[in-house]
C-alpha cells in the first residue's frame, strides 16, 4: 500500500480487482483493451501501464492465466475432453494446450488429471515500488510542433529524428525548431513492437504549415505530471512502471485521455547516455 496516500491507492486497487471481475465473468468472450479501459475508469491510453505496474502482468497475461486456471478446474472436476477444454481456454490444438498448461501448471493436463491435482489461483498485486522519481505538478502551456509518425518499436524511433531534422532542414524551417519531444500513443506492453505508434516532434517558435510527410502538431496545455528521469532510453522502463504503478494511484489525480509526451531535455549527440535528459509528461484532469 502506498504510504502517501492509502484511500487513493486502494480506489486505484478496486478499479483492477474490478477489471479481473470481469475478465473472470467474461472468460469466453473478446476482452479488448479498449472495453477494460471503460471497465476500469481510466483513460485508455494510460489504464494498462497503470494494470501492468500494478499488478506485475499484462491484461493479456491475466485472460490467458485465468482461462488455465479454468480449465485446471474443469479437468479436476469434470470428464469434459481435453481438446474441448483446450478449446475453451483459447487453444487451436490440444498440443498448445499442453505446453501451455505444463508451463503454467508443472505438468501436463492428462498428468494433472489423473493426479487429481487442484491449482489455486493466486496473483497478488505487485508491492509499491521502492524506486522514487522527483515529480512536478505542471501547467504546460499549448505548444506549435512539427512532427513524423513513427511505426514500430520505440527504441528505433531514433532514425525518425534524425529524418525529421533531415525534413526540416530541406523544407528551410529547421530555424524555427524550439526542442525534440515525443508522443507515445501506445503501451509496448500491451501492443505488438511493430504495431507501436508515436510521432517524433519538434517545437516550434510559431505554428507552420509543413510540406509532406512533416505534419503539424500541436502539444502540453494543461495539467501534467512531470518525472524527471536521468539516464539511457533504454532504461526508462522502471520510471515508467513507478509514474503509472505507484505515484499515480496514491497520488488522488486521474490521468487524462492523452498521451504521454516525453520532453528531451538534451540528445546523444550532446552527451553520453548515462547523462540523457527527459522529462516524462502525464497529463491529469484538472
Amino acid at each position: 500500500m502506498s504510504r502517501l496516500a492509502p484511500e487513493h491507492f486502494q480506489r486505484y486497487l478496486a478499479r483492477i480487482e474490478h477489471v479481473r471481475d470481469h475478465m473472470r465473468a467474461n472468460l469466453d468472450e473478446p476482452l479488448d483493451l479498449d472495453t477494460l479501459a471503460e471497465v476500469a475508469c481510466l483513460s485508455r491510453f494510460h489504464w494498462h501501464r497503470v494494470y501492468r505496474a500494478m499488478t506485475g502482468e499484462t491484461a493479456a497475461q491475466t485472460v490467458r492465466r485465468l482461462r488455465l486456471s479454468r480449465a485446471a478446474d474443469e479437468l479436476a472436476q469434470t470428464s469434459r475432453p481435453i481438446a474441448q477444454i483446450a478449446e475453451r481456454a483459447g487453444y487451436a490444438t490440444p498440443a498448445a494446450f499442453s505446453r501451455a498448461f505444463a508451463s503454467a501448471h508443472g505438468v501436463p493436463p492428462a498428468e494433472f488429471r489423473a493426479g487429481g491435482m487442484h491449482a489455486v489461483l493466486s496473483q497478488a498485486i505487485q508491492e509499491e515500488n521502492a524506486l522514487a522519481f522527483p515529480i512536478d505538478i505542471r501547467t504546460l502551456p499549448r505548444r506549435p510542433a512539427i512532427g513524423l509518425v513513427h511505426e514500430g518499436p520505440y527504441v528505433e524511433i531514433g532514425r525518425t529524428f534524425e529524418r525529421l531534422f533531415s525534413e526540416l532542414e530541406a523544407a528551410g524551417l529547421i530555424g524555427h525548431a524550439r526542442g525534440p519531444f515525443g508522443l507515445y500513443i501506445d503501451d509496448p506492453d500491451a501492443v505488438p513492437a511493430e504495431d507501436l505508434r508515436s510521432h517524433a516532434c519538434t517545437f516550434t517558435d510559431v505554428a507552420l504549415k509543413p510540406p509532406a510527410p512533416l505534419e503539424p502538431v500541436e502539444a502540453g496545455g494543461g495539467t501534467y505530471a512531470v518525472l524527471t528521469y536521468k539516464g539511457p532510453y533504454s532504461a526508462m522502463k522502471p520510471a515508467y512502471d513507478w509514474l503509472f504503478g505507484t505515484w499515480l494511484p496514491a497520488s488522488g489525480r486521474e490521468a487524462r485521455d492523452e498521451p504521454v509526451l516525453e520532453i528531451n531535455l538534451n540528445t546523444p549527440m550532446d552527451v553520453a547516455p548515462s547523462e540523457l535528459l527527459t522529462e516524462i509528461c502525464l497529463p491529469l484532469e484538472d
